[in-house]
């Protein structure tokens, strides 16, 4: 039992499952601490009245975007402007990495948990309501009068296995009234892309850079989901799922052989996160074989140039590889890819459309992007401010493009196709959402001559989606390219503009047909 009678209150996005944080509450409960998170989503007045009924001792803020820093600051100074006194810390990567801008952020912070909190956070809160000081445990930052302390950094622990399962929230229904939840494999990143800044936040906090956990326990949190949750779908968060290890890929045939021990096998679906030059047919057929049924893939890039500059360490022909082999072995994959980047030019956007068109040519995936954005700590970020190039605040940071016409270009597609690549009843977004009941339907239920008619019709859409947005966007980059988009007062963004709405419109709506037939 609890020590004090005030809760932890943790302040984080409720948006999926927060494992980061789910981590924090088990650990917390573990040392008898009462704990609760409240979703950052919830406007300002609810959080005010959701802290000051539980009276908490301490609220944390997991600061897991660095987008949302401002919101944050503003949250907090809105708290402590309408009377909540308690000990008020924050963590994440920014709060791990720039502890001193975030105290400057955020004057109403009293302390910073930096890098990993499983052991920090409840010694913290067992100082505070001991009334014992706290200002000597590792891994805190705090201010003394106008210096930033930091303490001494534990390492970190070697064995994920030794923490708890996570806290998780009632599992939601992924479709077709199968529960799904996320889990881990392991923490970290052997890689050091030039745009990622996981590989900076391991290699300060005292590393190592990756750990993974055992595979009979990886199976034994699902079978502990399976059994008392229901949870018959499986999201692996982790940034590359360990499919190859130093000593091959005996981690993944552990985990298959204890799926099949522990009767999960043909019981359970499950996804990964992974680079495409890692998949190879027979560790890829005997992982579907045990439930595996979506990859998403760092592609990033379609050009062996461009990978270079991304220091992907990877070609354009092993992408190309693995994403055959998905292919073959017919397993449904997501892509991660940045089309537009600081040194962009309209022959590498060429060439970077003809390479998503090529990999999404059978339906399988709807082609997407996003820029490169420049986050702190990463390589980008680092390049962009020693050119000069680097805008905006920490959280917002940004660049402009080598060229005005490509600047405009990049405004444009936000303009055109914002809904139909990133908005909630976007082509994109519906045609994963229908991709994710087909493979439900599939795997639980086994193919009929029904889905098997909603697969064609699905892929033929996603096909027919895939060359409008292709042509279309081809049209935009000759428009910019030539200069006419200076002449013509904007009458050709508007055309692309209005036929990109129309064609979202109409093909949405027959993918919210097919979502209802498949919801029934």
């Amino acid at each position: 039992m609890s020590l004090h009678p005030d809760p932890v209150l943790i302040v984080a996005f409720g948006e999926d499952e927060n494992l980061g944080v789910g981590y924090l509450m088990s650990a917390l409960k573990e040392a008898g601490i009462e704990t609760g998170m409240i979703d950052f989503r919830h406007n300002n007045e609810e959080i005010l009245a959701d802290i000051s009924r539980q009276n908490p001792i301490v609220v944390g803020f997991s600061l897991i975007f660095e987008v949302y820093i401002d919101e944050f600051a503003q949250l907090i100074r809105f708290l402590r402007q309408n009377g909540i006194n308690c000990h008020f810390t924050a963590g994440g990567y920014y709060a791990s990495l720039h502890s001193e801008d975030l105290f400057g952020l955020m004057p109403g912070l009293d302390s910073i948990v930096r890098f990993e909190g499983e052991y920090t956070l409840p010694e913290l809160v067992n100082c505070l309501r001991t009334n014992t000081d706290w200002r000597s445990i590792r891994n805190l930052a705090f201010r003394d009068n106008s210096r930033i302390i930091m303490t001494t950094l534990r390492s970190l622990e070697t064995d994920l296995d030794n923490f708890p399962f996570p806290v998780r929230r009632k599992p939601a229904e992924y479709a077709m009234g199968k529960k799904y939840t996320a889990i881990l494999a392991g923490r970290g990143c052997i890689y050091d892309c030039a745009f990622c800044n996981t590989r900076e936040f391991y290699r300060q906090g005292g590393g190592p850079l990756k750990r993974i956990r055992k595979p009979e326990l990886v199976v034994s949190e699902m079978f502990q989901m399976y059994t008392e949750q229901r949870c018959s779908v499986f999201l692996f968060q982790d940034d590359d799922f360990p499919v190859r290890k130093p000593g091959g890929d005996t981690w993944v045939k552990s985990f298959c052989t204890e799926l099949k021990r522990k009767g999960l096998a043909g019981n359970v679906i499950w996804k990964i996160n992974c680079r495409p030059d890692e998949i190879d047919r027979d560790t890829f057929r005997l992982m579907k074989q045990h439930g595996l049924f979506l990859v998403f893939i760092g592609l990033e890039d379609g050009t062996d140039e461009g990978l270079v500059s991304l220091n992907k360490r990877m070609t354009v022909e092993s992408g190309l590889q693995g994403v055959d082999i998905l292919r073959n072995l017919d397993l449904d994959f997501d892509f991660g890819f940045m089309l537009f980047q600081p040194e962009s030019t309209f022959i590498s956007l060429r060439e970077n459309l003809n390479y998503m068109e090529r990999i999404c040519s059978y339906g399988y995936s709807p082609i997407t992007f996003l820029k490169l954005m420049p986050y702190f700590d990463t390589r980008v970020e680092k390049d962009l401010r020693e050119q000069g190039r680097l805008k905006g605040n920490p959280g917002k940071l940004d660049y402009n493009f080598r060229t005005e016409s490509l600047d405009a270009c990049w405004t444009a597609v936000g303009e055109c196709f914002a809904e139909w690549l990133w908005g909630r009843v976007g082509v994109v977004n519906l045609a994963k959402w229908i991709r994710n009941y087909l493979a439900v339907g599939y795997f639980f239920w086994g193919p009929d001559s029904a889905i098997d008619e909603y697969l064609r019709y699905y892929r033929n859409t996603v096909v027919r989606a895939n060359l409008f947005l292709a042509a279309s966007m081809t049209e935009m980059f000759d428009y910019y390219e030539s200069g006419n988009y200076l002449k013509d007062e904007g009458k050709q963004k508007e055309r692309i503009r209005t036929s990109a709405e129309s064609m979202n419109k109409l093909l949405s709506e027959s993918m919210k047909k097919i979502l209802k037939n498949l919801q029934e």
